[in-house]
């Protein structure tokens, strides 16, 4: 068991190398391998639920104070992983796990209660690409607001596509090809190299769901303070904030898309009702179901509004807007009063 973050380092620096010499040894890297989850939290580390869907937890603590070592049993299944607290808000939560294993515990555990994955909008993505080397990507886009049926001959239900390759040429070009023809350009991932003095310092892949290190809090306290308020002055009250303006590539059934939105399940795990409908407008009452916040959506056939109230937490607009990208539209824009958010 790791007791220190200069420990950690140490073990992270040693399956670093590993990997960039099967990277060079067999042209990819291996099945155990570092990778960083970042978790948006509302709680404090001790009000983690130690049994969960079959998972039970052991919290160790370390000589670092913000550095927590989480020991996870599953069955015959024992693994460790570490936790970094230090940002409060945004944790970042290590291993050197087999992927799947690690895959099917943060399902579970960013499903309990205050507690999430970032959620990076592929404009997001395009911003890590741009600072570093691309040399790959991967598209999943599934259609799950409508049926088959539902769909026009030109809608595309389903696209899985995934390219790596030695140079950023490929990458770009396909990428290209694909938003000229108006496809599902919506990235999953986008894989990058960080390349120093002509040698390769560190291969990734970052995924849309935060698996990687980013600067995520600027932006998160850019939406937050757009949050609606009110405050008293000596003429009543004053309104503060202003909606998210969600503005949709084409036209929708808004009651149909409605209920997929606010069913309480994936992808959006938004729960809600809805009141003041006329034929091409309804207004939702909701709440989000990972921290119990409120908020009013209004939704019209190409737009919607996103009322988010004082205290809420601003991961959710990330969450909406993300999966609205991957299970419906990839052509979604999303305003604030400033302009374009992403």
């Amino acid at each position: 068991m790791i007791k220190s973050r200069g420990e950690l380092h140490k073990q992270m620096e040693r399956t670093i190398d590993a990997n960039l010499r099967s990277l060079e040894e067999h042209g990819e890297y291996s099945e155990y391998n570092v990778k960083t989850n970042i978790i948006e939290s509302n709680c404090s580390i001790d009000e983690i639920p130690l049994t969960f869907d079959g998972y039970h937890i052991e919290i160790k603590p370390t000589d670092d104070k913000f550095l927590f070592g989480l020991v996870v049993r599953n069955n015959s299944q024992r693994f460790v992983l570490y936790i970094d607290t230090f940002f409060g808000r945004f944790w970042k939560l290590y291993n050197m796990e087999n992927s799947e294993t690690i895959n099917k515990f943060m399902d579970k555990f960013t499903n309990l209660l205050l507690l999430d994955s970032l959620w990076m909008p592929h404009q997001m993505l395009d911003n890590i690409e741009s600072k570093l080397v691309n040399v790959g990507f991967s598209i999943k886009f599934k259609q799950e607001i409508f049926d088959e049926d539902e769909l026009g001959e030109d809608d595309i239900s389903r696209l899985t596509m995934r390219l790596w390759s030695r140079g950023t040429k490929p990458s770009k070009n396909l990428f290209k090809l694909l938003q000229e023809n108006n496809y599902p350009s919506t990235k999953t991932s986008t894989r990058v190299l960080n390349i120093d003095d002509h040698n390769v310092k560190f291969l990734d892949e970052v995924f849309f769901d935060g698996k990687i290190t980013v600067g995520y809090s600027t932006k998160m306290k850019e939406i937050e303070n757009n949050r609606m308020s009110f405050t008293k002055s000596a003429c009543g009250q004053v309104v503060g904030g202003s909606p998210f303006e969600i503005k949709f590539s084409k036209n929708y059934d808004i009651q149909h898309l409605a209920e997929k939105i606010i069913n309480s399940t994936h992808p959006f795990k938004l729960w809600g009702v809805i009141h003041d409908q006329t034929d091409d407008f309804l207004r939702i009452a909701g709440v989000d179901v990972h921290t119990g916040d409120k908020f009013s959506m209004d939704l019209m056939q190409k737009y919607g509004r996103l009322y988010l109230p004082e205290n809420a937490c601003g991961n959710m607009v990330f969450r909406l807007y993300t999966n609205i990208q991957h299970y419906l539209d990839p052509g979604v824009m999303i305003f604030d009063e400033h302009g374009s958010v992403f």
